[in-house]
Formats: structure tokens, sequence, C-alpha cells
């Protein structure tokens, strides 16, 4: 048996947001641990790509016995706190749903209710459909102050705890040096340049003709974003080299 590792958003969805972080920067984050720490019993799922925007579990080939996990985080205010896992609805949790339930609530607590089903997530009714042993793990709240801390000082373990809920022996490669404020600064950047607004809510199922126009207006929203920039840049070096030496040496002057 081998463990899918899918990590929600991305491809210019910042996903949900919380003190600088962006949800896809820091799910990938822990996607890559699981990998390391897996080895070969670990599929890190192309990290690059939007698996709900491109409705990529129709076609991606996962082999019968295997499972897959799609990482994401909550937010709902700043108060809201707990993890919990995401099944189809009508379906029973397994072994693996309920083992990980136990491990991921207890490193967030905070819920009543660990695990949920659910009927009206894409990726999740594709892969009932398919016959895919499929679940969605909301790992804390990224919203909340003391959800953040835990999951950003407590990445290794967390991805420990998914290994070990699906039975695979983890190894002790250590992770790469990046300090949180490293982190920190990289995820803000993200999130300043690709935040966009899903009026769908987190992965609901909305229909072609809707979701490819709000694709397409995200983009478009974003190019303008970005020639703005590129136009003040511009203007800036321009001012620059605007100066002739002599105004230059009579600002010096001025300030002897």
């Amino acid at each position: 048996m081998r463990l899918w590792v899918c990590c929600g958003h991305g491809a210019g969805d910042s996903g949900a947001v919380g003190g600088g972080y962006t949800e896809a920067e820091r799910v990938r984050a822990l996607g890559r641990r699981i990998k390391e720490l897996g080895g070969d019993s670990v599929v890190l799922m192309d990290t690059s790509r939007n698996w709900y925007a491109s409705r990529g579990f129709e076609t991606v080939s996962i082999p019968k016995g295997d499972a897959v996990v799609e990482l994401h985080m909550d937010s709902l205010g700043t108060t809201a706190r707990g993890a919990h896992v995401i099944y189809k609805a009508g379906f029973a949790p397994d072994s693996y749903d309920r083992e990980l339930a136990e491990q991921v609530s207890a490193l967030f607590p905070g819920r009543a209710e660990i695990l949920h089903g659910r009927s009206n997530l894409l990726n999740c009714n594709i892969c009932a459909r398919r016959g895919i042993n499929y679940r969605l793990v909301e790992n804390g709240f990224i919203s909340n102050a003391t959800d953040r801390a835990i999951f950003n000082a407590n990445i290794d373990v967390l991805a420990r705890i998914y290994l070990s809920a699906f039975g695979i022996a983890s190894t002790d490669k250590e992770e790469e040096d990046m300090t949180n404020d490293q982190a920190n600064q990289l995820a803000e950047i993200f999130r300043q340049v690709t935040r966009t607004d899903d009026p769908s809510g987190r992965g609901v199922d909305m229909n072609d003709h809707d979701h490819i126009k709000w694709i397409a207006a995200g983009q478009a929203a974003q190019n303008e974003r970005l020639k703005a920039i590129e136009e003040k840049l511009e203007k800036v070096v321009g001012f620059i080299d605007g100066f002739a030496p002599a105004t230059l040496e009579a600002i010096e002057a001025e300030d002897d």
C-alpha cells in the first residue's frame, strides 16, 4: 500500500490565510515532509497543480489498495480551533480515517466532531465514484494563532502522524534548515501575489461554466495587479535615471 498525498489549493489559489501564512504553502510544506519521511511508500501528487480546479482526480490512475489523503487547513474567525477528517457521506469511515482523526485531533484539539461525512466536495465525490480510498483532513485553523503555532512547530510530528495512521514506517531524514521567519516571509510574498477569493467556498462542486468564469476573472485581476506594479517600477527607475550629475552634486552640497 502506498499513500498518495494531495495538497489543497495552489496554482494561483492561496486558500485560507492567517498570520501572514497561506493554506496552500503550509500544506505543501507538510506534504513534502510526509514524502521525505515516508520515502517510496508515499506519492506526493503534483504540488504545482490545483487538483480541485483541474478536476485531476477524474483521470489520475491510483492503484487499488492505495490510499489518498488531501491536506487542508480551516479558517473561521480567530477563536475556532481543532482538526477533523472528512469522508464521503453515506460511507462508513475506515480504520485509516478513524486512526488519523484520533491522532491529528490530539495535536489540534477543539472540535467535538473529529470525523465528518460530506456530500458536496468535488474531489471526495469523484474518488467515491471511482472507487478511490480518499479522505480530506483539516489540519487545524490557519486563522487561529494557537493552531498556526502548533502546525509550524510540529510539521515533522504531524508528518509522522500521517505515516503512522497508514502503517508506514518513517525515516530519520532531517528537515532542510529554514527558520519560521523565513518561511513566514516567503508565505507572505506568495499570499500578496496570488490571493483570490473563491466564491464556491472550500472545494464545493460548482458547475463548469461558473468555475471557468471565476478562474478567468482571477487570472485577469492578477495580471492587472502585476501590470500596475511594473508601471510603478518603471516610473521609479525613470525618476532615478533622470537625475543629472549636477543635480546630485547640488543635493550633496546642501547636505554639507
